[in-house]
């Protein structure tokens, strides 16, 4: 089957669609706890959520007209392109898994809002940070589809911005549940699962 710029323009857009509306049921679900994040990753959030949001602008500009964007296209095939719908669905897969096991704690500010509690099921069991982990793949798709080095410059910047900060992410976890974090670190992979052979002991940083 041939795969042409319409079909691609179709199915990005039901990606997107799709996204925008996961993330946001998920996250107005959380927001019936209230979100304090430390004072230092708010300022760490700035720069994420500025490339994000410039990301997804240039993906929407792409959706509704091509043409605006055709100054950061890059020559990449139809065929190669659509090769992306792989990893946007499993990447948006991922986010949906990651959000429904997160649950209210999405919005409880690392262990500072009421009632929050260490979560460890479904991707947790294996990953510490399966959202990122699921939104990187994701945003590779998006970057393959559109062949736009506008989309996966921004994005690669965002997810640069979250790798910096999930060291301390990760402290103000350990602060809140103490040993109880620690051997769960132990045993789980930051962004990919860990081999089973090295999990005895590891160090949050």
């Amino acid at each position: 089957m041939l795969i042409d710029e319409p079909t691609l323009r179709i199915v990005l857009t039901l990606l997107f669609v799709l996204d925008y509306g996961v993330q946001t049921y998920f996250r107005r679900r959380a927001r019936l706890r209230r979100r304090q994040l430390p004072e230092l990753l708010r300022g760490l959030c700035v720069p994420e959520q500025l490339f994000t949001f410039l990301m997804y602008c240039g993906l929407a500009t792409y959706l509704v007209h091509p043409a605006w964007m055709t100054w950061s296209q890059l020559p990449l095939p139809d065929t190669a392109r659509a090769l992306g719908i792989v990893p946007a669905a499993l990447g948006l897969a991922g986010l949906t898994w990651a959000f429904r096991h997160l649950g209210a704690n999405l919005a409880a500010g690392l262990g500072t809002g009421t009632g929050h509690s260490l979560v460890t099921t479904g991707p947790y069991r294996w990953i510490r940070h399966p959202l990122y982990s699921a939104w990187s793949v994701l945003l590779l798709g998006y970057s393959v589809i559109t062949a736009s080095l506008f989309v996966a410059l921004c994005g690669l910047a965002a997810l640069t911005a979250v790798v910096r900060r999930t060291p301390i992410e990760e402290r103000a976890l350990l602060s809140r549940f103490g040993g109880e974090y620690r051997k769960y670190a132990a045993r789980t992979g930051r962004f990919v699962p860990r081999p089973r052979r090295s999990c005895g002991t590891t160090r949050v940083p």
